[in-house]
């Protein structure tokens, strides 16, 4: 078996004693050089991926050896319940996540009320509140205070003289290599024993370590409900971030319909964990020492991975690679095609719209180290050509579209200060970390997870009184922001109609509004044009940029903003562009951008990806246009959408399972198997997103496949499908 090269390549469990001290740590290339050449899938999320497991497998580990004060258990060492772990993409992300995870295991008993975060290194600026000149605070997130450096020495005196005032359910305390929390730990212990509230303690590289060998003390004696580690433990290089807790506090989680209720875009992949473990083995090799059973038993044994998948990333994961017959060591990549045991099956998903030339383009490194020694002509040249392309040339770096939206959504708070309230549309999707649900309507994902920012609007954008509603509400509040999706993706591939985004438009000056235009799935060439909006005529103040900003590797995207914008955020509250870049702001993810820029020109993507949407259309309309099983097709360049009808009989009975079931039976297709997707609020949606440089022949097999599938008596595919999941196949081992 041809098995990833890695740290654990050079660590066994027999091997002497490797020397502790710490090493140079890996550059972020020097883990993606081997992983292109090894064609291991990165942003796959049915690869059975040994680096995620082994990553989560440390992190239960570090939780257990660290806290074990009272979690005493008949494992020694690593005593008390075993952990599980949601892999993000930054410290503010993961901290959102465990913020939720406590929230919705309370909310059952009762709504939270207040939390309170002490942050002595003003590492969360802008997490849930800002400060502003003259005096005055933003606030993202109602219920979460943030106390930074400035101000704990003050507060810490005030808890321990008043011993009373605000009660909290919820403390996040920061730990950074210094442990300047310690200097607090009286008064905080004060604060717990009076109000008990749940604890989340966030670490960094550093502040662990010093955890781990320093005396004990308050970060060390009192048992976190959930630990969330940081960027660091990536050195910084690649975007990172984890939370862990105990795997009953995931419960909750884990059951149906639940089980991508954190989910982000990028996540898990290869590139963050594999440069964890990589990084891993630079700073701590003798905890790896003492693990290397365990993390070689993932890396060489799929069965020991598929069981370390289910127990410490996500039991719904492992089932869902199960049944697709993912459940094997033998998966690479191919450019557009992921290679399964030897069968070659197309990817129509491309972590959903990220690929613009398929998994791991080989000359990624190389293009990357071209950027060497420039990096100042490098940025000015990439806001120069978003300048030109969007019309808008200030820039927020982001590390998923879901933090693109929340650096959006607070830039607007703080622009158009102190305005408050923020409209937005049904259907519409925005992310399900806590700023950015502000743009996603379906109360599905706010179950159980506030306080959220609480002066939402939502308008249905295709109700026949859709205008005459937002004139309503813009009569009766003042509105900082307006953010809209051009194509609701997740909504069902579908338009908004032209008059309402006009309507918005026109009322933009007369309203004081800022007009947020959500590209993360339209933009980067995926409809046609660089920019959708562009397209159309319109010219946000604030537009979001995602996915193929990415190429398929680095995890990136971008909030872009317009020059009022940045002068208003400059006077009320600089902080927090300082904070965004100084977090978010990587290096390569700037290059990988600015590659794509130029990939664009030399492919020509924008006249490609039309003729390649147009190719897509008519195929798909002569072969299901006239089947009464299909409603609708909807193209839009490679944003395409299969709407299966499932208003009577065995459809309708079988709705929100009628996609899993055609999904299967594409994947399985004999003569060109294809890897597609659905829209999350119209289960019987497919949803089609194939590299931007999709050839003739691809597309054409592409929708023989789909045409093929879809015009299949539904009887014959739902008991294929069931026997499909009741007993998952092995692919065969057959080049194709």
């Amino acid at each position: 078996m041809n098995q990833p090269t890695s740290f654990a390549e050079t660590i066994e469990p027999t091997s002497a004693m490797p020397d502790a001290s710490p090493s140079p740590l890996p550059s972020p290339l020097a883990t993606i050089e081997p992983m292109i050449a090894e064609r291991e899938p990165n942003l796959l999320r049915l690869y059975l991926n040994p680096h995620v497991v082994q990553a989560c497998f440390c992190l239960d580990r570090y939780v257990r050896e660290t806290w074990t004060a009272r979690a005493s258990g008949p494992n020694g060492r690593h005593g008390g319940e075993e952990c599980q772990s949601f892999l993000a993409n930054s410290l503010g992300e993961a901290l959102g996540g465990a913020i939720k995870l406590v929230r919705h295991n309370r909310g059952a008993v009762a709504a939270p009320s207040n939390g309170l975060i002490l942050d002595p290194t003003d590492r969360l600026t802008g997490f849930a509140h800002l400060d502003l000149t003259g005096g005055s605070r933003a606030e993202f997130l109602p219920g979460l205070r943030v106390i930074g450096g400035d101000q704990l020495d003050e507060f810490a005196a005030r808890i321990a003289s008043e011993g009373a005032g605000t009660r909290y359910d919820l403390l996040v305390l920061v730990a950074d290599p210094d442990l300047q929390i310690e200097r607090h730990a009286e008064a905080i212990r004060g604060l717990m024993r009076r109000d008990r509230p749940a604890l989340i303690v966030c670490v960094d590289r550093g502040g662990l370590d010093a955890i781990r060998g320093g005396p004990r003390g308050l970060l060390r004696e009192s048992i976190p409900d959930v630990v969330v580690f940081d960027e660091s433990f990536t050195g910084y290089g690649v975007p990172f971030g984890a939370f862990t807790a105990r795997r009953s506090l995931f419960a909750a989680w884990n059951r149906p319909g639940k089980s991508t209720f954190h989910s982000t875009t990028f996540q898990p992949n290869t590139v963050s964990t594999r440069h964890f473990m990589n990084c891993l083995a630079a700073e701590d090799p003798d905890f790896l020492h003492r693990h290397a059973g365990e993390l070689a038993a993932f890396r060489d044994d799929p069965a020991r991975r598929a069981d370390g998948l289910g127990r410490y990333y996500s039991p719904s994961l492992r089932r869902l690679i199960r049944v697709a017959g993912f459940e094997t060591g033998e998966i690479r990549t191919d450019g557009p095609f992921v290679v399964v045991d030897g069968r070659r099956v197309y990817d129509v998903v491309g972590g959903v719209a990220c690929s613009v030339r398929g998994h791991n383009p080989p000359t990624y490194p190389d293009e990357m180290r071209s950027f060497i020694g420039l990096a100042d002509r490098d940025e000015a040249e990439l806001r120069g050509r978003l300048r030109e392309l969007t019309g808008l040339g200030e820039i927020l770096p982001a590390v998923s579209g879901a933090t693109a939206v929340e650096n959006a959504l607070k830039l607007a708070l703080v622009a158009r200060f102190p305005r408050r309230h923020i409209m937005a549309l049904k259907a519409g999707f925005g992310g399900k970390t806590l700023v950015s649900l502000a743009g996603t309507a379906n109360p599905f994902y706010k179950e159980n997870v506030g306080p959220l920012h609480a002066e939402v609007h939502y308008v249905d954008p295709f109700a026949a009184d859709a205008r005459e509603r937002i004139d309503a509400l813009l009569a009766e509040h003042e509105f900082a922001v307006v953010q809209v999706e051009l194509i609701q993706s997740v909504g069902g591939v579908r338009p908004i109609p032209g008059e309402v985004i006009a309507h918005l438009d026109e009322r933009r000056a007369r309203g004081g509004y800022l007009l947020l235009v959500d590209e993360v799935q339209t933009g980067m060439y995926r409809t046609g044009p660089f920019v959708r909006s562009r397209a159309l005529g319109l010219a946000p103040d604030l537009l979001l940029l995602g996915k193929a900003t990415s190429d398929m590797i680095f995890p990136f995207a971008l909030t872009l903003y317009s020059d009022a914008v940045a002068a208003a955020v400059s006077e009320r509250g600089p902080a927090l562009v300082d904070s965004i870049r100084r977090g978010q702001g990587y290096e390569l993810g700037y290059r990988t951008v600015l590659n794509v820029l130029r990939l664009g020109d030399e492919l020509d993507l924008s006249r490609r990806v039309a003729e390649s949407g147009e190719l897509f259309r008519r195929l798909l309309q002569e072969g299901l246009g006239s089947h009464k099983g299909i409603r609708d097709v909807r193209v839009f360049g490679l944003l395409i959408a299969i709407e299966i009808d499932a208003r009577g009989g065995l459809r309708r009975r079988l709705r929100k399972r009628l996609s899993a079931l055609y999904l299967l039976a594409m994947l399985r297709h004999d003569r060109f198997p294809l890897l597609a997707g659905f829209c999350q609020y119209e289960p019987e949606t497919l949803k089609v997103t194939p590299p931007l440089d999709a050839g003739p022949e691809e597309i054409r097999r592409a929708c023989e496949t789909i045409v093929d599938v879809l015009r299949r008596p539904l009887p014959g595919v739902f008991l294929a499908g069931l026997l499909r999941i009741l007993m998952p196949f092995r692919t065969r081992r057959k080049e194709r």
